[in-house]
């Protein structure tokens, strides 16, 4: 992803330094590339005006650099819970980049422009996936890129993308390893190492599948403290003894699942994610970066 000049500047010494250092050319003639937009979200990309399409015209001239497509990411979608507010920031989206491809595209033909039919338009993100927006598919070679979607998790609840709380697949499976009745909680053996800080609007370090008025309150690196979430209850002790399996919902399920190198895959068809559940495929990951 190309966002800043300075980028194309420091291919290009890639290039001449492997020259020199070799004294022939490097086997690796260019880099594949896409232009990264900023179409609302302001975490990264150019702007979609006079800034972005001179960037544009400048991989098109570097003899190193190819440009395959335009990306953006409209992840202010996360930020709202409403329809109407996610169809907006969709149609924004999609609408910005489709003005900025226009306008390349007339630019462009000023040079070789054969390749232009080919570009891709990669759009999205999670909540916005699903908001219908017909004039989406008027890009060519459109991509929607949304990853969390696989798994969903607390986060997407509160969206209102995940409509239940069975539709979020991706689960940590943890162990209850402490009973504290004088201070009303419990310990689990799951803490930021397996579900990570991340937060949500609803509160908590993750949910625990089943018992909706407890809340993950505390957590450390290896251990979570759970609590009722009203203080004046009793903790429903009898109904997760130490030794106990639970399933907890992440609040961000990429996060999550990053601190594991490891996914046990189970046919569930009745979504209750039981500890019993039969392991019908491991998956290993890759990581890294």
């Amino acid at each position: 992803l190309v966002d800043h000049p300075s980028q194309i500047d420091f291919v290009e010494q890639f290039f001449d330094l492997a020259k020199i250092q070799k004294n022939q050319a490097s086997p690796l003639t260019s880099f594949s590339v896409f232009l990264k937009l900023d179409t609302g979200y302001h975490r990264a990309g150019i702007s979609c005006d006079e800034r972005g399409l001179e960037l544009a015209m400048k991989i098109l001239k570097s003899p190193f650099l190819v440009l395959k497509g335009f990306y953006s990411h409209c992840g202010q979608s996360y930020d709202v819970n409403t329809p109407n507010k996610r169809e907006e920031i969709a149609s924004s989206d999609v609408s910005t980049m489709m003005n900025f491809v226009r306008q390349f595209k007339k630019r462009a033909k000023n040079s070789d422009s054969s390749f232009l039919p080919s570009l891709s338009c990669s759009v999205g993100s999670t909540p916005s996936l699903f908001t219908a927006l017909p004039h989406t598919f008027e890009l060519q070679n459109l991509e929607i890129h949304p990853g969390n979607y696989t798994m969903y998790d607390r986060q997407q609840l509160w969206t209102g993308v995940c409509d239940d709380v069975s539709k979020v697949s991706g689960r940590v499976l943890s162990r209850v390893i402490g009973h504290y009745e004088d201070r009303n909680t419990i310990l689990i053996d799951a803490g930021a190492t397996a579900l990570t800080k991340e937060t949500t609007p609803q509160g908590g370090y993750g949910a625990i599948d089943g018992f909706p008025d407890l809340e993950c309150f505390a957590m450390s690196q290896e251990v979570t403290r759970v609590r009722p979430k009203d203080q004046n209850a009793r903790f429903p002790f009898e109904e997760l003894p130490i030794g106990s399996m639970i399933n907890i919902l992440p609040n961000h399920s990429c996060l999550a699942a990053a601190c594991f190198d490891q996914y046990y895959i189970i046919d569930d068809n009745s979504s209750k994610f039981l500890p019993n559940e039969i392991v019908v495929d491991e998956w290993e990951v890759w990581q890294g970066w």
